[in-house]
């Protein structure tokens, strides 16, 4: 058969829209959503099955809801799946963001679209709809705002975040160093979480700054038991570039010698295999000792590093080769009292920093911190900060099989972010009390009573502040509207308070006075992603779906 007859018979695929108008279907997809994460929200949760991807293993057993709903690839039908995915998507964004919290934001978002869906069926607008919702969003923002408590410090800032972890963490060890490790480094202070051989949960204060970057060569050990090579009041030289030419190089390293130093940490891009026998040999000699590290991270964050260092240790950073080595100045460079460094890190301890040039950069930092919304940029500006301020925190977590070291890891990253959430934005009571309390106030208002859509949209956000509430109590087996009903009169009886369902001791009581708290910055983004979801969600009408037709060309 010749090509032409072959290309003749092949089939091909494309791709064309079809727009398919099914908004009752979108909905179906979000609803779905949250009805599998919905059994997880509140201190008596119940397990999500989600069945193992791999033959032979079991289900996991999660009570996670952003967990759960990243394991939900694909909803079958394809309209109720883009639903699903907004919802997934959303919910993510809350974990993301705030670390816990995704459950609340679920519920709310149902709630408002159930009221919602009723109005538009009545014949309300939805655009209206959505002008109220956004409105609600605004004003239960301002109220949870007004509502919020910030501890003084000391004892009472300890045990507002030792309530919270309680809350939050059923794991006795890892909350209790969690929230000591975030009472001595503060909200914006660097930890950082890794795996630990044991079961237990270890920490340890970092003196002085320390970043994941090795030397460049084992060469410089100096102690090669414990395979880490340290040195004592030397020079600190930044290259943001290769050294590669020994010449260069040693005419750098004599100018170090005429400045008085006999040991120096260089910061540099790579070395080259002549430049490590040079460095090696001067060592091996008792000419000058050189520590070499690798410049940490790459781009925009070598950069920064850089530029820390520089405040750190009163170096300028060297742009170039090892051309720019051999012109060093006094000015250029740096020293440090103490350096160490192996294969995985390297760390500074009492660098000759400029207090001014160091109060800038920290500010400069803290800035960045409130602007970003970013969680891996917010990780990576703490550690800066850390450094910067000259403390580290390490978590080691361990567990008894990797599985459970893997959760157990993950669950000490979530914690440690709500625990500092709480530290920096305050508290608001937990138990849905809060939302219960300003959904309450929203509905007395006079935006309520109006009859024009816009106000129906207000109701629908105002009531939905509820469903967190009446959710804990029924995933804790008591009658949801019941328990509203016995809130709400609590609540009129005493105005000033902040009543809710303690589910554990089965009574409604003030939860600020039983220690039950949330952290406020996690309910107030609930609030604003479930009024964004609804709100969108609502005002979609059409769904473009991309299908493959197949097509057969004709000879």
């Amino acid at each position: 058969m010749t090509r032409s007859a072959r290309s003749a018979r092949r089939r091909t695929s494309v791709r064309r829209p079809a727009v398919i108008f099914q908004p009752l279907a979108l909905l179906t997809g979000i609803h779905l959503m949250v009805n599998a994460v919905k059994p997880t929200l509140g201190p008596l949760p119940r397990f999500v099955g989600i069945e193992s991807s791999i033959r032979d293993h079991p289900p996991e057993l999660l009570d996670n809801a952003a967990v759960i709903a990243r394991r939900i690839i694909q909803v079958a039908h394809p309209t109720a799946d883009v639903g699903a995915m907004m919802m997934r998507h959303a919910l993510w964004r809350m974990h993301e963001v705030c670390g816990d919290g995704a459950a609340t934001m679920a519920v709310i978002a149902q709630a408002i679209l159930k009221q919602a869906d009723k109005a538009i069926a009545a014949g309300r607008h939805p655009t209206l709809i959505r002008h109220g919702i956004e409105q609600g969003v605004k004003q239960a923002t301002a109220q949870l705002s007004a509502a919020i408590i910030r501890p003084a410090g000391g004892r009472q800032a300890r045990d507002l975040l030792m309530a919270l972890a309680r809350t939050s963490c059923s794991d006795s060890d890892l909350r209790d160093i969690l929230v000591e490790v975030v009472s001595i480094i503060g909200a914006n202070g660097a930890v950082q979480v890794v795996n630990h051989n044991g079961r237990g949960v270890e920490r340890e204060y970092i003196e002085g700054a320390l970043w994941d970057s090795p030397w460049l060569t084992t060469g410089f050990a100096t102690e090669y038991d414990q395979s880490v090579a340290r040195l004592t009041d030397g020079a600190v030289v930044l290259l943001d570039g290769k050294l590669d030419a020994a010449e260069d190089v040693l005419q750098g390293m004599r100018r170090l010698y005429e400045l008085g130093y006999r040991s120096a940490l260089i910061v540099a891009g790579d070395l080259s295999d002549e430049v490590k026998a040079l460095l090696i040999q001067a060592k091996l000699n008792d000419i000058m000792y050189v520590l070499p590290v690798k410049a940490p991270g790459i781009d925009a964050r070598r950069a920064a590093a850089l530029q820390d260092l520089a405040v750190l240790t009163g170096a300028r950073v060297l742009f170039g080769d090892s051309a720019a080595f051999a012109r060093l100045t006094a000015e250029d460079v740096g020293n440090v009292r103490r350096a160490w460094a192996n294969a995985r890190q390297f760390g500074i301890i009492g660098g000759r920093r400029d207090p001014f040039a160091l109060r800038a950069a920290i500010a400069s930092v803290r800035k960045r911190i409130e602007e970003t919304a970013d969680l891996d940029g917010i990780s990576e500006l703490r550690l800066r900060l850390g450094r910067l301020s000259g403390g580290i925190a390490i978590l080691r977590v361990g567990g008894v099989t990797s599985r459970d070291q893997e959760q157990r890891r993950e669950q000490a990253v979530r914690l440690t972010r709500l625990l500092q959430m709480a530290s920096a934005g305050g508290y608001l009571a937990g138990g849905g009390a809060a939302l219960f309390k300003v959904g309450e106030a929203l509905c007395a208002s006079d935006a309520a009573h109006k009859d024009d859509d816009v106000a129906v949209g207000f109701r629908c956000l105002a009531q939905a502040l509820a469903a967190p509430l009446m959710t804990i109590a029924a995933n804790a087996g008591f009658d949801a509207r019941a328990v509203a009903d016995r809130v709400r009169a609590a609540s009129r009886a005493s105005p000033d308070g902040n009543f809710g369902l303690d589910v554990r001791r089965g009574e409604v009581t003030d939860l600020i006075a039983a220690g039950i708290m949330d952290a406020a910055e996690v309910l107030i983004r609930a609030v604003q992603i479930a009024g964004s979801l609804a709100a969108t969600a609502i005002t979609t009408t059409a769904v473009v779906h991309h299908r493959k037709l197949e097509m057969a060309t004709k000879p």
